[in-house]
């Protein structure tokens, strides 16, 4: 039987071109042919001008415009051509602020790494088989937020008006042109459900079968995965250094906030449980309480470094056992010291 999967052409958009290769391969074993790769969203939109894509997933963190300016770019921008397509965030972000904003900018769906071919899949599957309708307001443009069923009267006791099918260029025409006196909404288009032809759920695809060999094809580049993170941490190591060197520039706490990420990330999804959890413990500090000038501060990044170092150096998988648990406990303790 021929595979409906090789229909769609799908777009992975992440600065970390590894963790984007674990996703496509993972794909590929599900069924999907048609991945295209870029680290930058300018390229991603370059791409978007070019070639028809039928969903994105993109991190937060990417080249040049991220993932939140993609999504504007998308949903907004006059030049996009196609408002509605899909967009999945697969990201390392997992505060609700940035939950809400990628909301607030007609993500799809949020997705926060580390992630397994299941987690993946039941993303893909609200997508093709639950497309939500489509909304555009003055302060909103993306997929119904509220539910998927049919529209309600609105607080202002005006109806939404519903068109039968969501239509890009109609969606730019209403907000460039004639701008949005009220809320219109499209009711769900099914335009990816049909791709997979009549009748045809993507479970009768994608199996549990299908998954655990997904899931071994991400399992198999453990040992890959361990060299990249080491590469992280010396990455790491080498911003200590410019942290603690004489007038430190405010960004380094962003650089340090990003590649902690990539740890978490990668050492979660690669079985390397408690490596990631310390790792986002760190960027949670870095990102909302750290001084670049407290020299306080540096002492906790330097021994955070020291113990993903030890963790890392002994392989040590999973929670890494009561080792584990007494480090993150400790390192607790030092964050909790010092936060203040």
């Amino acid at each position: 039987m021929s595979n409906p999967l090789k229909h769609y052409r799908i777009l992975i958009v992440d600065a970390d071109i590894e963790m984007s290769q674990v996703v496509k391969s993972m794909l590929r074993e599900m069924g999907f042919s048609d991945v295209h790769l870029t680290r930058s969203g300018k390229d991603a939109i370059t791409l978007m001008q070019t070639m028809n894509f039928d969903f994105i997933i993109t991190e937060w963190n990417t080249h040049q415009i991220d993932g939140i300016g993609l999504l504007e770019f998308i949903r907004r921008d006059p030049k996009s051509p196609n408002p509605t397509i899909p967009v999945i965030m697969l990201t390392g972000r997992a505060e609700q602020v940035d939950v809400a904003l990628a909301r607030d900018y007609g993500v799809n769906e949020y997705m926060i790494k580390p992630f397994t071919a299941k987690s993946i899949y039941n993303r893909l599957e609200r997508i093709i088989e639950q497309p939500r309708s489509f909304v555009a307001t003055k302060n909103f443009v993306g997929p119904d937020r509220r539910s998927r069923t049919a529209p309600k009267v609105s607080k202002e006791r005006r109806f939404w008006k519903s068109a039968p099918k969501t239509k890009p260029k109609e969606v730019l025409k209403i907000l460039h042109d004639n701008g949005v006196d009220e809320p219109k909404v499209w009711l769900p288009d099914f335009s990816l459900k049909l791709k997979l032809g009549k009748n045809v759920r993507l479970d009768s695809i994608i199996t549990e079968n299908v998954l655990n060999q997904s899931q071994a094809a991400i399992n198999s580049i453990t040992s890959n995965s361990l060299l990249w993170i080491k590469e992280n941490l010396n990455e790491l190591k080498r911003l200590y250094d410019i942290l603690v060197s004489p007038n430190p520039l405010p960004e380094i706490a962003s650089d340090i906030s990003d590649i902690l990420l990539a740890v978490n990330s990668r050492a979660g999804t690669f079985g390397y449980s408690r490596v990631g959890e310390i790792s986002y413990i760190l960027y949670l500090f870095v990102r909302n309480k750290m001084d670049v000038n407290n020299k306080n501060h540096h002492v906790v990044i330097q021994k955070h470094l020291q113990v993903l170092q030890v963790l890392l150096g002994n392989q040590m998988e999973g929670d890494a056992g009561e080792v584990g648990e007494q480090v993150a406990s400790d390192l607790k303790g030092l964050i909790d010291k010092y936060a203040a």
